[in-house]
């Protein structure tokens, strides 16, 4: 399961690594339903939509495009986006990952490198549910495109956990739970057609994303480097088959 944010957090984030883990894969956006009446947020009008709600619909649609290239289930809570005032309810993820999350659930949460609240409320309360579920396999995922933005993406050594600017945007995490080990994914060209191919479905916000960062869909860009941090939520916890697919650092 990956706990997504927004939609396009999650596929732009470990979309690679989504479509090569054997078994069922779910993409839980929390952020996926409607605002309340009124004028669209900023972003929404920068992606030229008349209201929130017109945004909210059409990226529903492209998230179940991309998920289904990514050979992914998936799930919209009926929260509406952060810019809309309304704080992510703990009570509506919570209940999704009771509902789905067992001991041996692989389960990806954002680690919040960026500071926007929605990632931020998204990691605690599943970090907080995950913890009292006893899950074993928690990891959390460098936020795209906030992570390539960073400047400490494409150099070497920069997805380092001993990074000190990783650390740092961190370190709420690393003071509760601890983190053990760093994982990274380079995508083969094969994996990275298949990224390549569900970011395209986001097409609502690549025009205002590339503007921001016109690299971010480069054959050799941020997108085609996935970093995870495995949570020491338990002194036991693993991830066999991750571990099989990512190049330890």
């Amino acid at each position: 399961m990956a706990v997504s944010p927004h939609f396009d957090d999650a596929v732009l984030s470990v979309g690679g690594l989504l479509g090569t883990l054997a078994g069922r894969s779910l993409v839980v956006t929390v952020h996926g339903g409607p605002p309340p009446d009124g004028p669209p947020s900023r972003w929404d009008r920068l992606c030229g939509f008349g209201s929130g709600a017109a945004a909210a619909a059409a990226r529903g649609e492209e998230d179940r495009a991309a998920c289904g290239v990514i050979g992914a289930d998936f799930a919209h809570l009926p929260l509406p986006d952060g810019a809309y005032g309304a704080p992510a309810s703990a009570g509506a993820l919570t209940d999704v990952l009771e509902a789905h999350v067992t001991e041996e659930t692989l389960v990806l949460v954002p680690a919040g490198v960026a500071r926007h609240l929605d990632h931020h409320r998204t990691r605690d309360v599943s970090l907080a549910a995950l913890e009292a579920l006893g899950a074993g396999q928690v990891w959390l995922y460098a936020d795209q495109p906030y992570a390539g933005w960073s400047g400490h993406w494409a150099g070497p050594g920069a997805e380092e956990l001993a990074d000190e600017v990783w650390r740092d945007r961190l370190a709420p995490v690393t003071e509760s739970f601890g983190l053990p080990e760093a994982r990274t994914l380079r995508l083969t060209d094969q994996m990275w057609r298949v990224k390549h191919h569900a970011a395209l479905a986001y097409a609502s916000q690549l025009g205002p994303l590339a503007s921001r960062a016109g690299h971010f869909l480069a054959f050799d860009g941020p997108l085609r480097t996935e970093l995870v941090w495995r949570v020491g939520l338990r002194a036991e916890s693993s991830n066999p088959g991750t571990a099989e697919r990512m190049s330890g650092k």
